[in-house]
């Protein structure tokens, strides 16, 4: 388990992204990082600054993690994504194959993708 995405790239074959203690991403370690695809992994990435181009700031997942002692129903990131919708506060989502060995637990992205 680590937060250095670095070291994932450079040692893994296959990569799990966890939000809050559940598994929201999994896949070979190419296919993630060159196509995320949860809400969560897409900020994440998106929150490590690019060293070939100026940044005068970082982006932000909006919002703030949940108490681990008290998680939301549901989708424990639905608070903090932009994708949620009325059934992601209920239900917990299941791993849907997106492509070949490439996991997500979010049914509105996998919709979009044609997968759900």
């Amino acid at each position: 388990i680590t937060h250095d995405l670095g070291i994932v790239a450079e040692t893994c074959d296959k990569v799990g992204i966890m939000y809050a203690g559940r598994l929201v991403e999994y896949g070979d370690t190419k296919s993630l990082y060159d196509n995320p695809n949860h809400p969560y992994t897409v900020g994440l990435f998106k929150s490590v600054p690019d060293l070939e181009e100026d940044c005068d700031e970082l982006s932000v997942i909006p919002g703030l993690m949940p108490d681990p002692m008290d998680l939301p129903s549901g989708c424990a990131f639905h608070p903090r994504c932009s994708h949620a919708e009325e059934a992601c506060s209920r239900e917990r989502p299941v791993m849907i194959e997106i492509e070949p060995g490439h996991f997500i637990a979010c049914p509105v992205r996998a919709r979009a993708l044609g997968k759900a």
